[in-house]
């Protein structure tokens, strides 16, 4: 019997599976696409799909009606995360499945983009094998706000970066699918919209996407990896 994929949700051109599809790949684990920004329909869980990875995303999680797919996958990610399904929101993703479990999302004061140093709070699996603190890329306007029966794994200053939302459901605020095409117009587009912080943001950016990014792919590898194993989509 042939096993259901992973559906990978994508909510807009800018932000494909990237390095997420390589490791998956690499790993044998099948998984398919849902562009939801071209009305492709969310799958049925559990008839049409093993678990779920949410991207990111330019649209803000308040704006379901201007994007009525965001309300469908909160529902689908609720009914996932009771049920004990694997779920793995990334970004826009993660602000999603802090909702669907309970919690919320708020904007921050200020966006947070660029390269960040994350430090652990707790030990966890999704984790496994990253050092602490850690340095990933993030780029959000809003945060999470975990519910009571969340736990809080990782944060950047008094933001969280990633929870546990379930027992096979997490978040990550930060971006581990940022590939060598991605990152060009990623970085460009992010000093066009922070150009108010001046030529030091954007020379720093540049400077730390070429020193970081050939090996974000191998640390993109080991969260791919620690999830489907920890979520039991891949044995261990």
């Amino acid at each position: 019997m042939k096993p259901k994929p992973v559906t990978i949700v994508q909510h807009e051109p800018d932000d494909p599976p990237g390095s997420i599809a390589v490791a998956l790949t690499d790993l044998g684990v099948p998984f398919e696409v849902c562009r939801v920004d071209l009305a492709e329909e969310l799958p049925v869980w559990p008839d049409e799909t093993a678990g779920l990875i949410s991207l990111g995303g330019s649209m803000h999680v308040t704006q379901t009606n201007d994007h009525p797919f965001l309300a469908a996958e909160i529902k689908l990610m609720r009914r996932m995360v009771h049920e004990g399904g694997p779920v793995w929101g990334i970004c826009l993703g993660a602000q999603l499945l802090a909702i669907a479990a309970g919690g919320d999302a708020y904007r921050r004061k200020h966006p947070e983009v660029g390269w960040t140093s994350i430090e652990k709070v707790a030990d966890d699996p999704l984790l496994r094998g990253i050092s602490s603190p850690f340095v990933a890329f993030n780029w959000h306007a809003y945060s999470c706000k975990l519910s009571p029966t969340s736990h809080l794994v990782a944060t950047c200053g008094e933001g969280v970066q990633v929870f546990r939302a379930g027992g096979k459901a997490w978040g990550t605020q930060f971006h581990p699918e940022v590939d060598a095409e991605m990152a060009p117009h990623w970085v460009r587009d992010a000093v066009k919209e922070q150009k108010h912080l001046g030529a030091g943001f954007e020379e720093q950016l540049r400077r730390e996407t070429d020193e970081r990014l050939a090996a974000y792919p191998a640390f993109c590898r080991r969260i791919t990896e620690n999830f489907v194993v920890t979520s039991g989509l891949l044995p261990a």
